[in-house]
């Protein structure tokens, strides 16, 4: 604390400071301080105390101390010494808010108690602020626009953020569980690993992601492999904390720990951003996934993105409403299909006897659209033995939010299906417009194949 007496005055006053970042202005307080201490002198007042924050941005009132103890000690304490104003540099330093009532509203909790917010940085004596309608209007316009300083530094942050994303590096944030933090120099080469806490000193520098090669990339491999195996969340828990392997923070594994592991895009290399929006201190909401800037093969992952499709596939049908909105979805869808295969055997002169056999046998799998990723759907077929028999499967993938539930119409070579039996189909991937039907040629494909089960 710091005090000066220009001289023997009538009024008295307490200073607030908050510290500035811009232009990387270290000396802001000290600045602020002098043109407070020539006003004062001017105007013949008696500065009493001094107050400050070293916070800076878009910080909340409940987060500045100084700004706090302003309040709490001396405006709202009756006990204080008497003083008449609180003097600050300008608008920007009582307060860049972004509700436009914010700043009055803490301006007049000290008129309430006869205090005065006095502006230093116009040179405008205490009197004229304080019934000037000029001076008022003036003031108005620049909460406005000290607001709208942080509203435009926000939106460079963010685009910046955005483009940095594209490229696949990362804009911030830690790395998540079985991952490490790689620094690149200007050139994009790797310089070391980042420990927690540690960041970048130059601007142009760039982080991105690997695995961490430890216990850690290897629990997470298990756990996708595990649970793509059919073991549930509770038996995978289970067995990691009787082995004594600890979660990310260190405590046991549980169901919701896990969950966080197995919808994790990240650990098939991508980067993500852009998931939430939590600018401006306002409330942090989901972003839909249109929003998000997704960057594939950004860096090295854990695991493949089909295993990660599977997982995602399981994951979609345990959830009790999805199952049920999909059982039905995929009935209907069945029903469309069998009744559009009769009409397709009665071409044939196929006797009804023998239809029922028939829409048995065809080789037909269905299954529900998914979106692990912004705009992209992807469909996992599940393939049983019986039916490798036939050179061809049909793969119908069905849509819950439209009222013709067959979405895309696949052909599936079972030669390509592997040990697994699983084939996945994503909107970006070759196999994908590789296998698909288009609209045109669906009755033709589907007459090739029905002859082929007729043969038989």
């Amino acid at each position: 604390m710091i005090l000066f007496h220009p001289t023997k005055g009538t009024k008295k006053a307490v200073a607030y400071y908050r510290h500035s970042d811009r232009e990387k202005q270290e000396n802001s307080i000290s600045i602020q301080r002098d043109h407070v201490k020539k006003y004062a002198a001017r105007f013949n007042i008696e500065v009493i105390f001094e107050e400050f924050d070293k916070e800076t941005g878009l910080v909340g009132p409940d987060e500045r101390i100084g700004f706090g103890r302003l309040f709490d000690n001396w405006i709202k304490n009756h006990n204080a010494p008497h003083f008449d104003f609180v003097l600050v540099f300008d608008e920007s330093r009582w307060g860049r808010f972004q509700n436009d009532n914010a700043a009055p509203h803490y301006e007049y909790l000290c008129n309430e108690q006869g205090k005065y917010v006095i502006y230093v940085e116009n040179g405008i004596s205490p009197e004229d602020q304080k019934t000037q309608l000029g001076f008022k209007l003036h003031k108005s316009i620049k909460r406005h626009m000290a607001a709208q300083f942080s509203l435009d530094l926000s939106n460079k942050v963010y685009h910046g953020c955005v483009k940095v994303s594209q490229q696949g590096f990362s804009a911030g944030g830690s790395a998540c569980y079985g991952m490490v933090r790689v620094l690149l120099d200007v050139n994009k080469n790797p310089v070391g690993v980042l420990k927690k806490g540690e960041h970048k000193a130059i601007s142009n520098a760039r982080v991105t992601f690997k695995p961490a090669d430890d216990r850690t990339s290897e629990t997470v491999k298990e756990i996708f492999f595990l649970f793509d195996k059919g073991m549930r969340l509770g038996e995978i828990a289970k067995l990691l904390n009787e082995r004594g392997i600890p979660s990310a923070k260190g405590g046991k594994w549980n169901g919701e720990k896990l969950l966080r592991i197995l919808t994790n895009e990240t650990y098939t290399g991508t980067r993500i951003y852009n998931k939430t929006w939590s600018r401006l201190r306002q409330k942090t909401r989901s972003n839909p996934r249109t929003e998000w800037v997704v960057k594939e093969e950004a860096f090295p992952g854990i695991i493949d993105r089909e295993l990660f499709f599977r997982v995602q596939e399981r994951l979609y049908w345990m959830m009790p409403s999805r199952w049920k909105q999909g059982v039905y979805a995929i009935r209907k869808a069945h029903r469309l299909v069998q009744d559009d295969l009769r009409k397709l055997l009665n071409e044939y002169n196929v006797s009804e006897d023998y239809v029922c056999y028939f829409l048995r046998q065809f080789p037909i799998v269905y299954a529900v659209g998914i979106s692990p990723k912004p705009s992209i759907q992807c469909w996992c077929f599940t393939i049983p033995d019986e039916l490798r028999r036939y050179q061809f499967i049909i793969g119908i993938g069905v849509s819950l939010n439209r009222k013709d539930p067959v979405d895309r119409i696949f052909v599936i070579p079972s030669h390509e299906l592997g040990l697994s039996n699983i084939s996945v189909f994503s909107e970006n991937d070759t196999e994908f417009s590789k296998y698909k039907i288009e609209e045109d040629k669906i009755k033709e494909k589907i007459s090739h194949l029905a002859q082929a089960v007729l043969a038989q």
